[in-house]
This record gives C-alpha cells, structure tokens and sequence, in this order.
C-alpha cells in the first residue's frame, strides 16, 4: 500500500512538472497578442507620455506587431526594432520577457507582466538589468514602462 501511495505521488508531481495546461494557456496568448497593436496609453517612469488628454506627437503612428514569438516596432512604414519574446501565462500576474534581436548576450532583456483583455493589452515592463515588476504601475524613479494597447482593426 505504501509503495502504491509514493508512485501516485511521483506520478502526480510528474504530471504537475510537465503540465500540458501550462503550455496551452500560453499557446492561447500568443495567439491572443497576435496581430497589430496601437498604443493608448503611455507611462514611462511616472511620467505621463501619452494618454487620452495628452495624444501622441504629430507624425508616423507607432504600432507594435506581435508573430509567433517575434515582435517588431514600427514607426509608419519603418520597422526599427524587433526581436523575440516569450510568455509565462500560468503565473499571476502573467509574465512576458522581451529580448532585442540585436542583443545576443541577453543584456538588454526588458521583464514584465501583461494582461490581455479582448482586444486591449496592458504591460507593465521593467529596465533591462532591473527586477520584473509585481503590479500595473510606473512610480517615478520606478524606471518602469506601464502602457495600454488597442489591437488594429484590419
């Protein structure tokens, strides 16, 4: 009996460590990012970059895309970032790292925290070299980034 109790145990803690609902979930948001996103909201540090009674600058809207795992910025036509990402869906709340195709020592690696809801994406993102954040907010001396996106309709 006791040998039957230690395999269900092992068993289950197998089952918990290689957990299929893990990957679904995340599957699940990358397929939710998905897409084109304009920005809403932006602040960078406590202060407010842009928001609804401060609209962006006159000039080439910036947007970010979201493939698979790779992301790119794009300012009009422009692309002038891009690179990779990957997503933890299953922690709370949910992490995203961000890594610049450039950056092949992972020096310049932004964590962070989302959350998607419907076509609105809000993140909350920290410096490189700096810790992940642990709520939606972007105190001054904070370095953190706290924005809104609203997915592009095509």
């Amino acid at each position: 009996m006791r040998t039957l109790s230690i395999l269900m145990l092992m068993t289950g803690a197998l089952m918990a460590a290689d957990n299929p609902a893990k990957e679904d979930s995340s599957k699940s948001d990358l397929d939710k990012l998905r897409g084109t996103w304009v920005s809403v909201s932006l602040v960078n540090d406590g202060k407010t970059i842009q928001d609804e009674k401060t609209p962006p600058k006159e000039g080439p809207v910036t947007k970010v895309a979201y493939e698979g795992t790779k992301w790119m910025i794009k300012v009009g036509d422009k692309t002038v970032f891009t690179g990779i990402f990957k997503i933890d869906s299953s922690k709370k709340p949910k992490e995203i790292d961000f890594m610049e195709e450039s950056d092949t020592k992972g020096e310049k690696t932004k964590l962070g925290i989302y959350e998607i809801d419907g076509d609105t994406l809000r993140f909350c993102l920290a410096p490189a070299g700096k810790p992940r954040p642990t709520e939606f907010t972007s105190k001054a001396g904070s370095g953190y980034s706290l924005g809104v996106m609203k997915r592009e309709k095509p």
